[in-house]
């Protein structure tokens, strides 16, 4: 039995209480289930209107699947980017300083490909990374015509974009740990108390997972990463 109705009430009568009403025609419902049978489910009801049911929905800039997965994000994410580059042409044939490219690729370009990357960066197969990255390879063949991938990233003084994201990760899990009144901070696995010396001492209990998707979340990626550096 579902209670998504109870809450949408909730929630409506919050908005009302508080002088806002709902839009019930850009309300829509999102159902994540990976069951074999998919359960019979009654449709969601605001403001007497029936919620529409949608494969994927955009929220605050990440496209969130029935499934879970991160195509139909990074596909959007690359189809932003890629327009983009359209200046760096621009810009090059008018002959801007290599420099002042690279600046523009970093902080308009680049700046698209790992927004909000902590959501959904442990959980991207090798392909999807790959797109990602192929990005970056056009736009520094833009900047520096005739250089090798890696020899124009030495050049630009960036790393890759799989580097840098997880650099990203790295850094906003090292402050959420190391401290306590980030919101994030409950999310945290319990911490361990070893009293050995141990080859590899574990910080946090970090739960057992059965599925991958579990496992390639933010928060337990992390954890583990923290327990083999």
């Amino acid at each position: 039995d579902s209670n998504a109705q109870q809450i949408a009430d909730k929630v409506a009568n919050w908005s009302s209480d508080n002088r806002v009403k709902l839009n019930d025609e850009k309300c829509k419902e999102l159902r994540i289930s990976f069951a074999r049978n998919q359960p019979d489910l009654q449709p969601i009801v605001v403001n007497g209107k029936e919620l529409k049911v949608v494969q994927s929905a955009k929220l605050l800039g990440i496209t969130i699947t029935s499934d879970l997965s991160w195509s139909d994000h990074i596909g959007k994410v690359i189809k932003k980017a890629s327009k983009c580059l359209y200046f760096l042409v621009q810009l090059k044939r008018a002959n801007l300083p290599s420099k002042d490219l690279v600046l523009l690729y970093t902080t308009c370009i680049r700046s698209i490909l790992s927004y909000a990357v902590p959501v959904f960066h442990h959980a991207l197969p090798k392909y999807l990374q790959k797109d990602l990255e192929r990005v970056q390879k056009r736009a520094l063949s833009i900047i520096f015509p005739g250089l090798v991938y890696k020899m124009a990233l030495e050049v630009a003084g960036i790393q890759t974009v799989l580097d840098y994201n997880e650099s990203i990760c790295d850094k906003m899990f090292k402050s959420i740990s190391n401290n306590t009144s980030n919101k994030l901070w409950k999310l945290l696995p319990a911490t361990n108390k070893n009293n050995y010396t141990l080859r590899k001492n574990r910080r946090y209990a970090v739960p057992r997972w059965k599925t991958d998707r579990f496992k390639n979340t933010f928060i337990v990626t992390s954890c583990i990463k923290e327990e083999t550096v």
